[in-house]
């Protein structure tokens, strides 16, 4: 095994470590509040993209509960076994057309679902028999006798390994039936509903270790299923009961239609619950993602051990007490974030501040804005008297207070005087006007230089972020690690005799900024309307780039939207519930409609984009924009999109936002 750290990160897919993850699963908080093992009602499971959908789905399916890994397999383990099914959006978008109606594809689908899902019921039994302990504990699979199914097909043989070898062959001839539509008559079909429950009996009734239990279907990527193919599942999933039941994982928005086959539509509460994987994160993924990046240092360095406060056993531990000790215990998270922020630690805003005055270049753009807005406002005041370098934070803020229409020079030169001689004042440190502006008055300094900003740098500014994203998160840090063993030895910190790896600020504010313009790329592959969701993040972001880089900040921080004029058409309710599906715009939940797009929603902008565009991760202030002028965004040609980005980009304050100089003055 490879002892180089960005490799350990360099997974963040769950298709990459395969579908026993017993040993690579970190047990969440919530696990127990979910309720699948103990359901009797469908679930979905909703997400962005890389929340973990998939790893959950995998956890709770036959290859890890079953895992050889696992060192005891408990009887009342057997009450719920889980069946993972994904679907290959190339072979099902083929069950269409080919003069076939939409009887025989809905019979062909049905059909599909019985092989596989057969299969799966198989392989479930062979995960629970996989060792000789576990025969002996369990067994009997060649006893089982299945020639109660041969009336649904004399082809079907007599035991499990005659029903593995005829699902394979009638899976096989399937494929050549759709690749032969014009000469080929189509294979009998199974109906899967009927032929599962029938092979589950017959399980129930011969295994004694099977009686009470149900087999529960978990479909991913359900979003990537035909509108009709949704529809038959949506039946399967209000119809089902125990012993089968069906539980489908989806992207935001990812269903097309509630509606079923026939005249019925599935309502939540009453034919299934929904998990928001986010926001089950939401409050605690800060110490859920160091328990994560602890949780892969030790893959390839294990002499950390003793250096980390964690017990890895305890990370995949289901015991509640376990759970209670990680997520109810104030010392053990103040440990976790403490040794987090060692590993990646930050410079604040005031310690950005005492930067801007000790670099040559930074300190320039800090010195000639002063003298600009003391020649727009004809003062004779030296620019030297706004800065102090015991006093860096008041030094910032003051040079964007002097640019504002009310900022008088005499005026702030007697608070800022009054700040350095340490008579408090609004320039105070700690007062609010240093702790609203201060950040952002930094970042635009930073955007001035073209340099980019050491603010987006510390293991907390990561996991904002990441926004509750596990794979935003694993990249951020491959990206970091990456960095990190790339800079020469002499460059990075002495650490004594601290075994820990300790990175830069500025070599993590750098990794974060490439981190963030590869995932802004891959934006463009997101389903059909890719290339327009990657143009409004190109102008959205480009928008609040200019707002940060403005002299003034009299609105720092802006980083979000409202629609706030003009009627949302159908294609603009389109592309917003695209953009929110693919998580490139989160829907804020302080003001979250029924509907995406509706009036007055606060739409932010992905925080994982922030760095690319240098601009602030935390939710602060909003800009409003009309319905047209987001469809431009998205729509309109790049001439319109430029325009655009100087229309409310370079624009004053709006009336929406409090000018924070005048609500201090």
């Amino acid at each position: 095994m490879s002892n180089r750290l960005p490799e350990a990160f360099s997974k963040n897919r769950n298709e990459e470590t395969g579908e026993d993850n017993w040993s690579d699963f970190i047990v969440p908080h919530f696990i127990h509040n979910l309720g699948i093992q103990t359901q009797t009602k469908a679930h979905i499971i909703q997400g962005g993209r890389g929340c973990g959908k998939t790893t959950l789905l995998r956890y709770f399916c036959h290859a890890t509960q079953f895992s050889p890994r696992r060192h005891e397999v408990r009887d009342n383990d057997l009450n719920h076994i889980g069946l993972y099914w994904r679907a290959d959006t190339n072979f099902l978008n083929s069950f269409s057309g080919g003069d076939q109606d939409d009887a025989t594809w809905r019979a062909a689908f049905d059909h599909l679902l019985a092989c596989e899902l057969g299969k799966e019921i198989i392989r479930a039994l062979r995960s629970l028999n996989c060792n000789d302990v576990r025969r002996a504990q369990f067994g009997r699979l060649d006893d089982v006798d299945l020639r109660d199914l041969q009336h649904i097909d004399a082809n079907i043989g007599t035991n499990l390994n005659d029903l593995d070898d005829y699902l394979r062959r009638a899976r096989g001839q399937l494929s050549m039936w759709i690749n032969n539509l014009d000469c080929r008559p189509h294979p009998t079909f199974l109906p899967a509903t009927a032929f599962l429950l029938e092979l589950i009996s017959l399980l129930r009734g011969q295994l004694p270790y099977l009686k009470d239990s149900t087999f529960a279907v978990f479909i991913d990527e359900y979003e990537n299923l035909r509108e009709e193919q949704q529809r038959f599942i949506n039946g399967m999933l209000k119809h089902a009961k125990p012993p089968l039941l069906f539980n489908i994982a989806m992207k935001r928005n990812g269903l097309m239609t509630g509606a079923t086959i026939g005249h019925e539509a599935i309502e939540d509460i009453s034919d299934y619950r929904t998990i928001d994987l986010e926001a089950e994160f939401e409050g605690n993924f800060e110490l859920f993602a160091a328990e994560l990046l602890f949780f892969r240092l030790l893959e390839v360095r294990p002499q950390l051990e003793s250096s980390l406060p964690i017990k890895v056993e305890k990370l995949r531990s289901v015991e509640i007490a376990d759970i209670h000790a990680r997520f109810e215990n104030p010392l053990y998270k103040v440990q976790m974030l403490t040794v987090a922020a060692r590993i990646l630690p930050r410079v604040t805003d005031h310690d950005a501040a005492a930067i801007v005055l000790s670099d040559e270049k930074l300190r320039s753009v800090l010195t000639e804005r002063v003298k600009t807005a003391l020649t727009r406002k004809s003062s004779v005041i030296p620019a030297t008297e706004f800065i102090d370098d015991e006093h860096p934070a008041a030094s910032v803020v003051v040079a964007s207070l002097l640019h504002r229409e009310r900022g008088n020079p005499d005026e702030l030169l007697k608070d800022f005087q009054k700040a350095v001689g340490g008579h408090g004042g609004r320039l105070a440190v700690g007062g609010d006007l240093i702790a609203n502006n201060l950040f952002g008055c930094v970042n635009s300094i930073y955007l001035q230089a073209q340099r980019i900003s050491i603010l987006f740098s510390g293991f907390t500014a990561l996991t904002l972020m990441a926004r509750n994203n596990t794979r935003h998160f694993l990249e951020l840090v491959h990206r970091i690690f990456r960095a990190y063993e790339d800079e020469p030895a002499a460059e990075l910190p002495l650490q004594g005799e601290e075994p820990l790896p300790i990175v830069p600020p500025g070599v993590q504010a750098n990794a974060v900024r490439d981190a963030s313009e590869l995932i802004l790329g891959q934006v463009k592959g997101h389903g059909t309307y890719g290339p327009q969701l990657y143009a409004l993040v190109q102008c959205i972001g480009s928008i609040f780039r200019e707002r940060h880089r403005n002299e003034k900040q009299s609105e720092p921080e802006i980083n979000h939207f409202t629609i706030q004029t003009g009627d949302i058409t159908p294609t603009l309710q389109r592309y917003l519930s695209e953009a929110e599906k693919w998580s490139v715009l989160l829907l804020s939940r302080e003001t979250k409609m029924k509907s995406a797009g509706a009036p007055n929603s606060d739409f932010v902008l992905n925080p994982i984009f922030a760095p690319n565009f240098q601009i602030s991760y935390r939710k602060k202030r909003s800009l409003q924009v009309s319905a047209v002028q987001l469809l431009q965004m998205l729509d309109g040609d790049q001439q319109a999109r430029d325009h655009l980005v100087r229309e409310l980009g370079r624009q004053g304050p709006s009336n929406m936002e409090l000018d924070l100089f005048r609500a201090h003055t």
